[in-house]
């Protein structure tokens, strides 16, 4: 397999992916990989009756494959503004600029890009609850990647099809947000790398929409 998949963003299901500046194609594509795999073996498992904590089985599927995941810090959300805007304020005030500037362009092209957010809102909801992730990543030294992974876990009030650009605290109720970081090495995952994207591909290529930023 030759042909990277490794766009500067991307809705990954229901994840939004991105990346800051310098970032090599090889570790983008490897981070995606990684985090399609992690989420569809979760939603797999949640389709099968999947009991306990969404974010913590994601995690756990990240340590399959070599990811030293720390216990992540959890959060109420904030009472208003949008889903998309309560994600890239905690992930500011967590973490810093570097981690909020990718995100933030990710979220601009994603709220003009249907097909994308269609694929992310769809993927993200399951009856009356939603899970998504946010994963800015910057570079850290020749074959590492620091990532921030932003877990939102909610319930809505009423059915809905639409959420993340949503200016209506009223539509969602209880939940709550986690924040951890990764930092992920490209030189130990090599191990992984091809069983871990022909898992991927084999099973759906359309679960990645590129966003321009």
């Amino acid at each position: 397999m030759t042909d990277l998949i490794s766009p500067p963003a991307a809705v990954v299901g229901g994840s939004i992916v991105s990346f800051a500046s310098g970032l090599p194609a090889s570790h983008r594509e490897d981070v995606y990989m990684c985090t399609a795999f992690a989420q569809m073996a979760t939603r797999a498992a949640e389709a099968d009756g999947l009991s306990g904590d969404w974010f913590a089985f994601y995690c756990n599927q990240l340590r399959f494959l070599g990811w030293d995941v720390p216990k992540p810090q959890t959060f109420n959300p904030a009472p208003s503004a949008s889903m998309g805007s309560k994600a890239t304020e905690r992930i500011r005030s967590a973490l810093g600029e570097k981690f909020a500037l990718p995100i933030s362009r990710a979220l601009a092209d994603l709220e003009h890009n249907a097909s994308a957010l269609s694929l992310f809102e769809s993927t993200s909801l399951s009856a009356d609850v939603g899970y998504f992730q946010m994963i800015p990543c910057v570079m850290n030294g020749a074959h590492k990647v620091d990532m921030a992974i932003y877990n939102r876990k909610f319930s809505m009030l009423k059915k809905i099809s639409r959420f993340l650009f949503v200016k209506n605290a009223s539509l969602e109720e209880g939940g709550n947000e986690q924040l951890t970081m990764i930092t992920f090495n490209t030189l130990y995952y090599a191990q992984f790398r091809e069983k871990v994207k022909r898992s991927v591909l084999s099973q759906s290529v359309k679960y990645l929409s590129e966003l321009e930023i």
